[in-house]
Formats: structure tokens, sequence, C-alpha cells
């Protein structure tokens, strides 16, 4: 079947982040009373398991077998881009908050 034992344990790590199950995204709805602000927390959920998947599986495949695992190339760019995004989230939302609490001249 191909299934190595970091593939493995990268989609075992996969799992441990991804989102949980219907009943606690509906209660994460409620606590959030948005559904962008939960779109945006999936989103973020399945990027940071696919991130430490990612990393595992290219990881463990580079420690056990001296080359880099299948998809190496594909992943690095989904990672980056995922980065690129939450960093440019972060930089707007200190603008803002800035640009909200500056004191008047």
């Amino acid at each position: 079947m191909g299934l190595t034992k970091a593939a493995a344990l990268a989609y075992l790590m996969f799992n441990l982040y991804t989102p949980p199950c219907f009943a606690a995204i509906g209660a994460l709805n409620s606590e959030l009373k948005s559904g962008k602000w939960l779109l945006g927390a999936i989103c973020l959920q399945l990027a940071t398991g696919f991130t430490v998947g990612f990393l595992v599986y290219q990881i463990g495949t580079l420690i056990t077998t001296g080359n880099l695992g299948v998809g190496f190339l594909g992943g690095l760019i989904a990672v980056i881009i995922f980065v690129l995004i939450i960093v440019g989230l972060v930089v707007k939302a200190n603008r803002q908050i800035d640009a909200e609490y500056a004191l008047n001249k």
C-alpha cells in the first residue's frame, strides 16, 4: 500500500489539529455569533493541521530515507501561503487597533 510510518504519523498529527465534530463546530458558531469568524476558525484549524502534518511527514521521511518526501514543493508553497495570509491579517488588525487607539493631535 506504500504507507510508511512517517506518513501514518503525519496523518495522525493532521487529525489532531483539524476541526472537531459538528457539535463542537455548532458550539463554536454560537459562541462566535458570526459566520465569517466561524469560517476563519475552521480554515485556521485546517491550515494548522496541514502544516503540522506536512512538517512531520517531510522531517520523518528525511530522517528515515535521507530524501524529502513526495509533494515537498507543493506543500511548501501551501505552507508559505498560509503564513503570508496569517501575517497579513495580523498586520491589518494591528493597524486598525493603532488607528482606533491613536491619540488625537
